[in-house]
């Protein structure tokens, strides 16, 4: 009976390792679903980010859009503003320039005695 007994133990030995490693390939397939929800979630929040980075990206450039549009309107005002002052000073310069050379031109005898 020695080498009936000797089987049996060889035989609960392998039994007992494959127990072993069905029990390692259940914890290893308990990991493997954790891991795949994670990696589930991390591309749901990825997709979700790239969303809202792309809201923010053109909340911004309609801001910078605005804030150019408005800079431009401003310089082109104050140009305008510039121009028409420039104008007007011209415009009354020679005015004035002529009347006090016409004045100068024409002498009014009476002007002596009015002062």
């Amino acid at each position: 009976m020695g080498k009936l007994e000797e089987t049996q133990r060889d035989v609960e030995e392998v039994k007992e390792i494959m127990v072993d490693n069905l029990n390692k390939a259940e914890e290893r397939k308990e990991k493997l679903d954790d891991l795949d929800k994670r990696a589930a979630m991390l591309l749901n929040k990825s997709q979700s980010f790239r969303k809202q980075s792309k809201k923010v990206k053109q909340k911004k450039r309609k801001e910078y859009l605005k804030s150019k549009a408005g800079l431009i309107a401003l310089v082109t005002v104050l140009a305008l503003v510039i121009i028409i002052i420039i104008i007007i000073m011209f415009s009354s310069g020679y005015s004035s320039d002529a009347s006090v050379q016409r004045a100068a031109v024409t002498s009014n005898p009476n002007v002596t005695e009015q002062l």
